[in-house]
């Protein structure tokens, strides 16, 4: 039997009530508080109970897990938290700034209009209509509950619009430029032996790796190009781009490469765990280029947001009562149903539509 998330989710017959915890939360406690703002017990178990469904299957698959509490038991970094514990610390930093985000429309002349107040209240009735009554109450679902977390989500996607289009958009050429590049790379770190197994290249092999090197260097200097030199050598080049600011190169690869015009190729390069050759291929890779303005762009809106965001959050007195949160209990699966069920969402599509807002 499955729940499936706000845009359609249905349990798939019934599920015996006893097994289940919801019933024990006390739904207008509160979770979490901040100026002129409470977070319930209700909102916030829904909400968790929410994200689980969604990611349970997925993770489970992931690692392997049996079982629902296998899964949210696991401590995946050795620090002592489980999985459960991270998603609603997750939950809950949502919240707080679905929350304040709510409390700053006013900010961006931001408001919920007649048509979308409509369709929030459809999907939550359709909710409420889809899931049975032992599954609303492990969730603390009701329509209200289910209306203000799809009004929660329609207002951060408008306020984060209205923030993020105060981001500067404009980046020049030459700081979205990517230049292209042909890179031969010999490791000289370890290799994996006949039997799968990862052996540290002697001192005598290292010296064969750079002799290699070097003869693919010369051949490159008689006329032949990267690719066809390494290929003789039995070894593979790759290709790629870079920008001005790039640090995922090696410092001196990326010197080397600094350093040559188009079409040119550098002498053997050795660093501590490996030797390259590169050429230059363009001093301009269009599409990489492009790609890179809009990661810029994305960044500068994406930073801005955070940076507001923060700024608001600063001084809201936004506290969690960790007490009541660890009621929260993911022990119970939502996801666990007849295994001749589809496991595809079903979304109509006016929720899809409210939900396209998130």
């Amino acid at each position: 039997m499955k729940a499936k998330k706000v845009t359609a989710i249905i349990l798939a017959g019934a599920i015996c009530a006893a097994a289940f915890t919801g019933c024990g939360i006390n739904t207008g406690a509160t979770a979490a508080s901040m100026k002129n703002q409470t977070v319930t017990m209700g909102m916030a178990n829904f909400t968790c109970r929410y994200q689980q469904a969604n990611v349970e299957d997925y993770y489970k698959s992931m690692m392997g897990a049996k079982s629902s509490s296998e899964l949210w038991s696991k401590d995946l970094y050795g620090n002592g938290t489980t999985m459960e514990d991270t998603m609603k610390d997750s939950v809950m930093e949502q919240l707080h700034e679905m929350y304040t985000l709510q409390a700053h429309m006013k900010d961006y002349d931001v408001s919920v209009t007649k048509d979308e107040k409509a369709a929030i209240k459809r999907a939550a009735q359709q909710f409420i209509s889809d899931n049975s009554s032992e599954a609303l109450k492990e969730m603390t679902a009701d329509e209200d509950t289910v209306e203000e977390l799809l009004t929660l989500y329609t207002i951060r996607s408008k306020m984060q619009k209205a923030i993020e289009a105060e981001a500067d958009t404009n980046v020049t050429d030459e700081e979205a430029n990517e230049r292209g590049y042909t890179m031969m790379t010999i490791s000289t770190t370890s290799h994996q032996d006949d039997s799968g197994n990862t052996v540290e290249y002697t001192d005598d092999e290292k010296k064969q790796l750079k002799e290699t090197a070097n003869k693919i260097e010369d051949a490159v200097k008689n006329g032949k190009t990267l690719e066809d030199a390494a290929k003789d050598e039995d070894q593979q080049t790759t290709t790629g781009a870079y920008a001005s600011d790039d640090s995922t190169l090696d410092t001196s690869v990326k010197k080397a490469l600094d350093d040559l015009k188009e079409g040119e190729t550098s002498d053997v390069i050795e660093t501590d765990s490996a030797l390259y050759i590169v050429r230059l291929d363009s001093e301009t890779d269009k599409d990489a280029t492009e790609k890179n303005r809009q990661n810029i762009i994305d960044k500068r809106k994406s930073d801005h947001y955070n940076e507001v965001l923060e700024g608001w959050q600063k001084k809201d007195g936004w506290k969690v009562n960790k007490k009541n949160v660890a009621k929260i209990s993911f022990k119970n699966s939502l996801t666990q149903q007849d295994p001749n069920a589809s496991t595809e969402t079903q979304t109509s599509t006016e929720t899809q539509n409210v939900e396209s807002t998130q």
